[in-house]
């Protein structure tokens, strides 16, 4: 297949089973594919270090940064159900790398960027850009791996993207200190026009899931117009009760998730109110990340074996009791071993919740379902649930402290899990 030739239309598609590639093709679009996520979350992570720079030096408050987080969530999440129902035309890996390019341009037009409404605008091209890298990213790799091996396929995607942050906070922190913030955004922007090209050349389109034959004998029988045939299809998933609980679950969880919430506001706490040294700080960022990448891989395989819905509620569970421990351990001036511990402990748990539950919305999708799904999943996890940057931002502009806000992401996590008590068993399609 040629980098611009879209997928096989739906009569040519093969069963599931069908579906993986070789064990080499497959390992080749992991990496592609997982380069491409890595370069959208090395400009994330690197964001968090220059906004108390933004905040210190250029007069931004919590909340405007809050407003940054929300609009490039917003901006992004919107589009993703789109592009997990284009992904059924256009090819998935055109889809990924020109976003990739998209997003290298996004940052590096916030690097001309020094007052809010500029930074606001450039940051919703970079959250545009990296909108289809999850509905198709995932898509292609679990049909690149097939069913047996979709736990893993998807936590490799998550934790082969966290890969490129685990270096963002040394090798960042040392850039802006030499060079500034603004040449530092743009020598990182390059790794995402390196990445986005790949993925065009290199990635192999895998066929996609046939469609189950009751669903097709429904359409025909309803004799709906083409129009409202593709309206029924990006609308079918929503008609689960098991997606719609997943999708809900997240948008409550983003209260305190990973890679949205806490890697913006645990650097803006410890150089805060805590005050830490600026290498005390990069070093504590850095040992959160890595659990970015050890936690989904393991979490991922033993979910596999055991289940996704045992290994949410452990994640759930421990996510809310390590992010309460934050404000207890670092007010109290505790031991540095001790907080080591706990960034270490807080790491591996925060990062497992996102790539566990997007693998259990895949097994409550139907097969022919799963694009959009998971477009969907994005769209109002990342869209709708961004609000929660201005909560917070807002919330701590308000009453002075952090205390407040890291108690608002404990009981995110505890009201997800609660709410995912709603579905009954776990379903394996």
């Amino acid at each position: 297949m040629s980098t611009l030739e879209a997928p096989t239309p739906s009569p040519a598609l093969v069963p599931e089973s069908a579906g993986a590639l070789s064990p080499a093709v497959a390992r080749a679009n992991l990496i592609t594919v997982s380069a491409a996520h890595a370069f959208l979350h090395g400009v994330g992570i690197l964001y968090p270090l220059i906004f108390p720079i933004l905040h210190d030096h250029y007069g931004f408050s919590y909340t405007q940064i809050g407003l940054i987080g929300t609009a490039s969530s917003v901006a992004g999440g919107a589009l993703q159900v789109v592009f997990g129902y284009l992904s059924r035309t256009v090819a998935r890996k055109v889809l990924i790398g020109t976003g990739n390019l998209v997003a290298a341009l996004g940052a590096l037009l916030t690097a001309t960027a020094t007052t809010f409404l500029p930074w606001l605008a450039w940051s919703m091209l970079r959250g545009i850009g990296g909108a289809p890298q999850h509905p198709a990213g995932n898509s292609l790799l679990t049909d690149s791996f097939g069913e047996r091996r979709r736990g893993f396929a998807i936590a490799a995607h998550v934790a082969g993207g966290n890969v490129g942050t685990l270096a963002v906070p040394i090798v960042g922190a040392a850039l802006i200190a030499h060079f500034g913030w603004q040449p530092t955004v743009m020598i990182f922007a390059l790794p995402g026009i390196a990445a986005g090209s790949a993925v065009l050349l290199v990635t192999r389109e895998p066929p996609q899931p046939a469609p189950e034959p009751e669903a097709e004998t429904d359409a025909e029988a309803e004799g709906k117009t083409a129009r409202t045939d593709r309206l029924a299809e990006l609308l079918a998933p929503l008609r689960h009760r098991g997606v719609l609980l997943v999708i809900a679950a997240s948008m409550v969880a983003a209260g305190g998730r990973g890679l949205g919430i806490l890697t913006k506001y645990l650097p803006l706490y410890l150089t805060g109110p805590i005050n830490l040294p600026a290498g005390t700080v990069t070093a504590l960022y850095t040992l959160l990340l890595a659990g970015s990448i050890a936690g989904p891989l393991v979490a991922g395989r033993v979910s596999d074996r055991t289940g996704r819905r045992p290994m949410l509620f452990a994640a759930y569970g421990l996510a809310a009791a390590f992010t309460l421990l934050v404000p207890v351990l670092f007010g109290m001036g505790a031991p540095l071993p001790l907080l080591v511990l706990e960034i270490a402990l807080l790491g591996l748990t925060v990062y497992c919740e996102s790539p566990l539950l997007q693998a259990y919305l895949v097994d409550n999708s139907r097969p022919e379902q799963r694009d959009v799904a998971v477009g969907w999943y994005f769209t109002l996890a990342f869209g709708v649930g961004s609000v929660w940057d201005v909560i917070l931002g807002s919330l701590i502009d308000h009453t002075g402290s952090f205390v407040p806000a890291f108690l608002l992401m404990a009981a995110s996590y505890l009201a997800a899990g609660a709410i995912l008590l709603g579905i009954p068993r776990e379903r394996h399609a």
